[in-house]
């Protein structure tokens, strides 16, 4: 598992440049209420996460246009939504839930309409992922390890695609994970921990040098 976990640190850490910080919680609760009745409040929620939800969903759709539209439902499923939200998930954990809904939604019908051969154009597609601090020859490869390691991640089980995101793609800890998906803390360490699992034997099969520096 050692390279599969140094891949994903690394690319954890790229994104995690890219990561806004949440609101103040007590803040943000009383801003949540205003916007039971408030267009305007719901707008300031809106501009506070609109980044991280889009970012998150364009992450694991690498579909610029899907991301946007799935972005935008998920803030019009919030807004019906939100007279039923009493706070028992921090409110992007509760966005997060909804934007994960609308991917299964997407992701169950690119399956039915998706060829044997899936095609990727890994630079056009990764073009809102930065990484910093690297210089040409740098990025490049580290966009191409990013492009790898996403198209072995939508291979595995949905299960274990969602739960590797969150940790490694968002930089969620397991309590924020499991207040998302509504299980228990110690059920997301064993999904991460088999799906990492599964992901190494996947890649072995595929090149289990690929992570490794070579020219």
């Amino acid at each position: 598992m050692t390279a599969i976990s140094q891949a994903l640190r690394k690319l954890e850490k790229i994104v995690a440049a890219n990561t806004d910080e949440c609101a103040d919680i007590e803040s943000e609760k009383t801003l949540v209420e205003h916007a039971k009745t408030s267009a305007a409040a719901f707008g300031q929620l809106y501009e506070i996460h609109y980044s991280a939800i889009l970012n998150y969903i364009y992450r694991r759709t690498l579909n610029k246009n899907a991301a946007e539209e799935l972005t935008s439902n998920t803030f019009f499923n919030a807004l019906n939504a939100l007279p039923k939200y009493h706070h028992k998930a921090p409110f992007r954990a509760w966005l997060y839930r909804i934007a994960l809904n609308e991917l299964r939604m997407f992701f169950r019908k690119e399956k039915r309409r998706r060829t044997t051969e899936q095609t990727f154009l890994w630079k056009e597609d990764i073009e809102r992922i930065y990484f910093h601090g690297l210089n040409v020859e740098e990025r490049e490869a580290s966009m191409k390890q990013y492009a790898h390691l996403h198209r072995e991640i939508s291979n595995l089980p949905m299960r274990y695609q969602e739960v590797i995101a969150f940790r490694f793609f968002e930089n969620l800890e397991y309590f924020e994970i499991s207040q998302i998906l509504g299980k228990r803390m110690g059920t997301v360490k064993s999904l991460i921990h088999r799906g990492l699992k599964r992901l190494r034997k996947q890649m072995e099969k595929q090149d289990a040098t690929f992570f490794e520096n070579r020219h």
